[in-house]
């Protein structure tokens, strides 16, 4: 081990690795894996390449938003 890691902490040497690290490869970054994960598989971008949305995930949450309107209706919503 090098007499600079000693030196540091181990917060800002690990920091410091990881920024090298992830500023080695841009495609590597969370940010990009979510956005690839919500997009459509089929037609991932529209015409102005913009993000478009999977269909599957859409039609998921918006089964879940009516479910927990439904719940919250019956559960406080009824004198």
């Amino acid at each position: 081990m090098s007499m600079s890691c000693k030196r540091q902490p181990e917060g800002v040497t690990m920091h410091d690795r990881l920024s090298v690290f992830l500023a080695e490869d841009p495609e590597d970054r969370l940010w990009v894996h979510i956005t690839r994960r919500l997009e459509d598989p089929l037609e991932p971008r529209t015409n102005n390449d913009g993000l478009r949305v999977n269909p599957l995930l859409l039609i998921l949450s918006c089964v879940a938003l009516v479910s927990v309107g439904i719940f919250l209706f019956f559960s406080y919503g009824q004198p």
